[in-house]
């Protein structure tokens, strides 16, 4: 190896202000979360579509294999919503008896992403109970899935 490869001195060495940030890297995150954004609001079509009843015979699951998810989906749906409330009240906790902001943050994160979970396992509930696959955001808040014609305004 030649001695001018080994003392290799070039712009870079003193001036060098995408190495400095990262830029690849934070070029790469962002394209990242840009496509994870894009597949939230613009799902996939789905591939095929079957009934409940058509998933249930190819999964080679019984009737009381549904209804005991059922009833495990709802469980968890309430301990989520027991949990996530209990950080939320413990953000107050950390804010006023410990004043720490950090605390306080950190604990609403947690109960945000357990409501997360909650909503989670409520909604595959609502699907079982309605024996419905694909059920919308609308038909959840509604109570009910809508029929054939859509939502009764």
């Amino acid at each position: 190896m030649a001695l001018k490869d080994v003392f290799k001195v070039t712009r870079k060495t003193f001036f060098d202000p995408t190495g400095w940030i990262g830029y690849e890297s934070v070029k790469q995150t962002t394209t990242s979360i840009w496509a994870i954004l894009k597949s939230l609001f613009f799902p996939p079509e789905a591939v095929y579509q079957e009934t409940f009843e058509q998933a249930m015979a190819r999964q080679g699951l019984t009737e009381e294999d549904v209804e005991a998810s059922e009833q495990r989906y709802l469980l968890f749906a309430y301990f989520f919503v027991v949990l996530g409330s209990i950080a939320f009240v413990m953000s107050f906790y950390f804010l006023f008896h410990h004043e720490t902001l950090a605390g306080c943050v950190l604990a609403i994160a947690t109960a945000a992403l357990l409501f997360s979970q909650a909503f989670k396992y409520h909604f595959w509930y609502f699907q079982i109970k309605y024996r419905k696959l694909g059920c919308t955001f609308k038909e959840w808040r509604q109570g009910k899935p809508f029929d054939s014609e859509g939502p009764k305004l």
